[in-house]
């Protein structure tokens, strides 16, 4: 009799944690396919809202014909930062939100040149990374036109970007910058061959 009890319990237990499971793997699922991970959530409470999420970006940069390399474990992680990923930036975090508004308080903290600030690279009004546009390549690659002035393109998700700096990337965008002595016509022609792929890599 005592091991029949012992029997319905263990069973009603192990019942009950498989529905637990379950349930949770069911969760999980939903959130990841509800994008509100990437999309983020604004949460509210007492008149105060916040928007949270945890959103990635893809920066690909080529200067004078050579991949420059983003420093890896670099940045605050509560804010934009790098892993061990090839020039990847992760960003979960969250930011004052005016509900009402649909719209964050304060600047918006996605500004693409925001990034090079806070990765502490060199970046002012007239040059990117030490290159000013008008530099030349020359001694810096095998171009024949190593000695032509150079200037800085950039593509956001394969579209030419001038006003790039107060662009506001958003989850999985890819944002190319060339620095080199071709015109954006040309690089223009030689992204539109590549297909755009955001890269593999490990979440945080």
């Amino acid at each position: 009799m005592i091991q029949n009890k012992k029997f319905v319990k263990n069973f009603f237990l192990i019942l009950f944690l498989a529905g637990l499971v379950s349930f949770l793997a069911y969760s999980i699922f939903e959130y990841k396919r509800s994008d509100i991970e990437q999309e983020g959530v604004v949460t509210c409470v007492d008149n105060e809202c916040f928007w949270s999420a945890h959103i990635h970006l893809f920066i690909p940069i080529q200067i004078c014909g050579k991949e420059y390399s983003l420093s890896k474990f670099k940045g605050p992680l509560s804010g934009r930062h790098t892993h061990g990923d090839e020039n990847i930036i992760h960003w979960h975090d969250k930011v004052a939100f005016d509900a009402d508004k649909n719209q964050f308080l304060g600047p918006n903290p996605f500004a693409l040149e925001l990034i090079f600030q806070t990765l502490g690279l060199s970046i002012t009004d007239n040059s990117l990374l030490g290159k000013d546009n008008g530099d030349t390549c020359e001694g810096f690659s095998d171009s024949t036109n190593s000695s032509q002035a150079a200037i800085w393109k950039v593509f956001v998700n394969g579209v030419l970007y001038p006003n790039w700096r107060n662009y506001e990337w958003k989850d999985l965008d890819i944002v190319h910058f060339f620095f080199d002595e071709r015109t954006a016509e040309e690089v223009t022609k030689e992204i539109s061959q590549d297909k755009l792929k955001f890269p593999v890599f490990e979440p945080d």
